[in-house]
């Protein structure tokens, strides 16, 4: 599954490009885990099954969390829109402001400015 720049096509996504893909289709993987234990937690009688997926689930969305602000780190026009968030309070807002020069990059994921 790729978005936005095509595999087969003449124009190649950079790493960072390419390493956002990856961390979006991460996350509908998440989503959709979190869906699949969430309907079979509504659909089981066994209490023992129900809390164990209920705790697999709570991990899960602990990963999308995780995703979220990594993408949020590495991606400045996503943080950007994180920041724009008018549903909440600023100080209650899932990302906040972060000093550009110490921003998370492929380069410094891999040790190197």
């Amino acid at each position: 599954m790729t978005y936005g720049k095509s595999q087969a096509g003449s124009i190649q996504a950079t790493p960072m490009e390419q390493l956002i893909i990856w961390l979006r289709e991460d996350l509908i993987g998440e989503f959709e885990a979190i869906n699949q234990y969430q309907l079979h937690i509504d659909n089981i009688d066994n209490e023992e099954i129900k809390t164990l997926l209920s705790h697999i689930r709570d991990e899960e969305k602990e990963h999308v969390a995780e995703i979220t602000h990594a993408l949020a780190r590495i991606d400045a026009i996503q943080r950007e829109k994180f920041m724009e968030d008018h549903t909440v309070a600023p100080e209650e807002r899932v990302v906040q402001p972060v000093d550009d020069s110490t921003a998370t990059t492929v380069g410094n994921l891999f040790g190197k400015k």
